[in-house]
């Protein structure tokens, strides 16, 4: 498995792969602030019961250890969470320009150069001439850094792996297509 399956087998929490630490889960911010990781929070007490306040609570808590999860990957690759995000895009979509980065990441220009000035300096990227246009540079990835992050993600991918595979073929279809409108719900709480 390559890192790209890799890093989207770890960003499996529902506003993943933006690199912020301050993302919150489904119904997360909304109670008295008792909820903890654990889920032993109080909340609001308005929220309905059944299986909509179980699985709301679920998302919420994949919500907070994929933030753990990022911060421990951060740590662990000595980058801060505007490097993991703008390694994250780089690994999925290739060698690109600090502008398309920024673009893509909805962060101004400026602010990208000072993350990928930071990512060279800590030898994770580097900038090489655009092949067509002298004006322009290309961001890529260090040589090591797919490995390095492979290593980090392998124990979360092949556990994700597990728990799918124990699926039935049936219950692998439902929690597909469920995991699928969450994140339509994601992609439509953010339109512009």
């Amino acid at each position: 498995m390559d890192v790209k399956s890799a890093e989207a087998g770890a960003r499996t929490g529902p506003g993943a792969g933006t690199g912020a630490g301050a993302r919150t889960g489904p119904g997360a911010g909304t109670g008295t602030g008792a909820e903890t990781e654990t889920g032993t929070g109080t909340g609001t007490g308005s929220e309905p019961a059944g299986a909509g306040g179980v699985i709301r609570e679920q998302l919420r808590l994949l919500t907070l250890n994929q933030q753990r999860f990022e911060r421990h990957l951060s740590r662990r690759l000595q980058v801060d969470p505007a490097g993991l995000a703008v390694m994250d895009h780089l690994v999925h979509a290739g060698p690109t320009t600090p502008t398309d980065l920024a673009r893509r990441l909805d962060a101004s220009t400026a602010a990208t150069t000072l993350v990928i000035d930071r990512l060279a300096a800590g030898g994770h990227v580097t900038r090489q001439p655009h092949p067509t246009d002298r004006r322009k540079v290309i961001i890529t990835p260090a040589p090591h850094w797919e490995t390095t992050a492979y290593e980090h993600v392998a124990p979360l991918i092949r556990g994700v792996a597990a728990a799918a595979e124990a699926l039935s073929p049936d219950e692998q279809a439902t929690v597909a297509a469920f995991l699928r409108r969450i994140v339509g719900v994601y992609d439509e709480a953010i339109k512009p």
